[in-house]
């Protein structure tokens, strides 16, 4: 029974993944692309507060978005290229340095700044803040209900690509 069930389980997460076929000079390898659901170590509110980013919920994000906050969108660069929130930046991770990258930072350390990516259980934009933190950008908000709820709340999106500097 056990067995059985283990079987359906894998074959329904496998059905609704995406398969990738990769030769590397001779040798395959295919990679599998499961639903995104949540990363593998969600972030900590707690923490976040201790290295002075501020956590905000969507409502919050609005109105620092009609205060002119700059916006970071940390999601997969496909789902920034679909939509984001109008006016957001993507932020690219750096696998040299292992770390994410906010290339159009201001001037002004002051200047507020909101981190997003898929939501509560997704670490991407919280790491990408607390880089920013470390930069010694002192206004860093991190929007926790991430773009679904920020989607969800008729708030603004754009599917047009902001350019990098």
């Amino acid at each position: 029974m056990l067995r059985e069930l283990s079987i359906l389980i894998l074959s329904g997460i496998i059905s609704s993944a995406t398969l990738y076929g990769v030769d590397y000079d001779g040798e395959k390898s295919t990679l599998i692309e499961a639903p995104y659901s949540m990363c593998v170590i969600p972030p900590q509110i707690n923490e976040a507060k201790a290295q002075g980013i501020n956590v905000v919920n969507t409502k919050k994000a609005k109105a620092l978005y009609d205060q002119n906050a700059i916006f970071f969108d940390a999601r997969e660069k496909r789902h920034y290229s679909k939509e984001h929130v109008k006016g957001a930046y993507p932020v690219y991770f750096d696998e040299s340095k292992a770390q994410y990258i906010a290339l159009q930072l201001p001037a002004d350390k002051k200047q507020p700044l909101v981190f997003y990516c898929y939501g509560e259980s997704c670490a991407n934009s919280y790491e990408a803040a607390l880089s920013v933190r470390k930069l010694g950008y002192q206004n860093v908000n991190w929007l926790l209900n991430g773009y679904t709820k920020w989607k969800m709340a008729g708030y603004p999106i754009s599917t047009e690509r902001k350019n990098s500097k």
